[in-house]
């Protein structure tokens, strides 16, 4: 990603960020937005499906099911899941919160 691209993202993101992946491993704001400068994940396409949006008071949550396909540490894959996503309301903008990712069962 380029700098203009990273810097809009981190606009977008909580400062107390949690991103759960769909291997288990958490990254904060900081280490999210590292692994996508240093290239150690590179998203290629999301296809989403069964998208539901809550909204209740300065939260949303978002679920649904989506094709991730990335390229990780050299590897190109495809992650088949369900997800759910939180954001908040801080100062009349909406920042994203919380992300969990589940992959179907193969």
């Amino acid at each position: 990603m380029i700098a203009n691209d990273l810097d809009a993202l981190g606009e977008l993101l909580h400062p107390q960020l949690s991103y759960t992946h769909s291997n288990a491993l958490m990254d904060s704001k900081e280490s999210y937005i590292a692994s996508l400068a240093n290239g150690v994940v590179r998203y290629m396409s999301v296809d989403r499906e069964d998208t539901a949006v809550t909204e209740i008071g300065d939260t949303a949550v978002i679920t649904g099911t989506a094709a991730f396909t990335v390229h990780a540490r050299g590897t190109d894959i495809t992650i088949n899941s369900r997800y759910s996503s939180v954001w908040l309301k801080n100062d009349g903008r909406w920042q994203f919160f919380v992300w969990h990712n589940t992959p179907f069962p193969k």
